[in-house]
């Protein structure tokens, strides 16, 4: 082939290719373009943290190809609010293209200066979106609060209060002999893996009004019951005089991590009125530990609602244990109990299980075991080394092969019987009037416990009920 036939026909393959392409100019008609809100709201965000990434879509409804004239952010390039259209993270663009009944995604995000003030502040902007009918608006609304920082700090005697929230990084410890104490109403949330790490003491001084809150710094409503966005709180083997009263934990690998505490000469670890959900391993893990426990809740967790481990001394009146964790599949029971460990050679080492006793609670959820033991006996009759364990005036779910005939172990037990929570779908494992556990409960554990949760009283109707709440049904 001649060499000027060659240049003609790539000069026909050029020509070709420019005649495909699109030509945007049409410029919309009289109703302008669709877009899918009117307002972006962020949830609270913590000054100086950057936001999650929302967005919204401007739909081209014409059938030809739309060219936008512009879309821009009204506070420019000192809005606390960013754009990014199409990959150009630019508060203002013009001549923005929109294939002929296509859509365009717009991505916004904000960051919120710190304003040095307990009390929350709204930011307010909007984008305009122009074209021949004139200027469209999406608001973008944000609401924002100061913060702590905290990050791997180790904290003399303190107290936190409920004025601003902290936000953890990394981690916080409570040094050797030192108290921290953390008011009612206070939030404590942590980013990524991070942690409470307690050598000292912890006093959590929540309310029924108000109370303490443990949680991922992730605000947003979908992140509400994630698990596995932070670490855990950890009572380190030497800490000792922790009490926690009207918390909530939620959305960690772990939720309490008990290691040799509240055993010996020292004071039980007391946990009153808490809820500990929305964890991806185990609720409550204790190892060789000491504690009393009412009034509380172990929710959904991935593996343990509660793992009693290695032995200990434990006491657990009006708790529910509901596990209907949906995240992962889950094989393990909501309770289980151990009483030694292997060493290095593989040597079983049994570790004295002094009590293990449930009083009067809810042992339920979404497997047909919610209750495993792990335990091993001695040779012989040592004093000591036999596990003791005890469930009283209690609802269990267990398998069918599980023997609860022996009154050493079991007394007053309702087996299988669906407590019928409220909604467990939605974490409310209130009772419903027609549960099998109200009014089921032992009076004599209940006055330990006059009230549940809420405030209620147990002895207001026939008889205190099973669990950690109390159903009054109206008069």
């Amino acid at each position: 082939m001649c060499r000027g036939l060659k240049f003609i026909l790539l000069i026909s393959l050029i020509a070709g290719f420019f005649s495909c392409e699109r030509e945007f100019v049409y410029h919309g008609g009289q109703e302008g373009v669709a877009l899918s809100t009117d307002t972006v709201m962020f949830d609270t965000i913590f000054t100086s943290i950057g936001s999650a990434t929302q967005n919204f879509l401007i739909y081209n409804p014409y059938d030809e190809d739309l060219l936008i004239d512009g879309i821009e952010l009204t506070g420019g390039d000192e809005s606390s609010f960013r754009l990014n259209v199409n990959g150009y993270a630019e508060s203002e663009l013009t001549d923005v293209r929109v294939r002929a009944n296509d859509s365009l995604y717009i991505f916004v995000e904000v960051t919120i200066d710190p304003v040095h003030s307990s009390s929350p502040i709204v930011v307010a902007d909007s984008v305009i979106i122009s074209t021949r009918a004139g200027r469209q608006t999406v608001k973008l609304i944000a609401y924002g609060q100061d913060v702590i920082l905290l990050k791997k700090e180790w904290l003399q005697t303190q107290t936190f209060t409920k004025d601003k929230p902290y936000l953890i990084s990394d981690y916080i410890v409570v040094d050797t002999t030192q108290t921290l104490t953390i008011e009612a109403g206070a939030r404590l949330y942590f980013q990524k893996d991070a942690s409470l790490l307690v050598l000292g003491s912890l006093k959590v001084n929540g309310t029924k009004e108000d109370p303490v809150l443990f949680a991922s710094h992730r605000l947003e409503e979908w992140y509400e019951d994630k698990p596995g966005q932070w670490g855990y709180i950890h009572l380190l083997p030497g800490s000792s005089g922790t009490t926690i009263d009207y918390a909530v934990i939620r959305n960690g690998l772990m939720g309490i991590l008990a290691d040799s505490v509240g055993l010996n000469d020292d004071e039980p670890l007391i946990i009153n009125n808490t809820k500990i959900e929305h964890i991806s391993s185990f609720g409550l893990l204790a190892q060789s530990a000491g504690m009393k426990v009412t009034n509380s809740l172990f929710g959904d967790c991935g593996t343990h609602s509660l793992a009693i481990t290695v032995g200990g001394d434990y006491e657990f009146t009006h708790c529910t244990f509901a596990n209907y964790f949906e995240w992962s599949f889950r094989s393990s029971p909501a309770v289980f109990i151990n009483n030694y460990y292997k060493d290095e050679q593989g040597k079983v080492n049994i570790v004295p299980l002094k009590n293990a006793s449930f009083r009067n609670c809810i042992i339920y959820g979404r497997n047909v075991g919610e209750l495993g033991f792990d335990l091993e006996y001695p040779d012989g009759d040592l004093i000591g080394l036999q596990p003791n364990y005890l469930f009283s005036s209690s609802l269990l779910k267990v398998t069918d092969d599980m023997d609860l005939s022996d009154e050493d172990h079991f007394v007053d037990i309702i087996k299988n019987e669906d407590p019928f929570f409220i909604n467990s779908s939605e974490y409310n494992y209130q009772l419903d009037t027609l549960s099998v556990v109200k009014d089921m409960a032992n009076p004599v554990f209940a006055s330990e416990v006059t009230k549940d949760i809420l405030g209620v009283s147990r002895f207001d109707d026939d008889g205190p009920d099973m669990g950690l709440y109390e159903r009054l049904e109206e008069k």
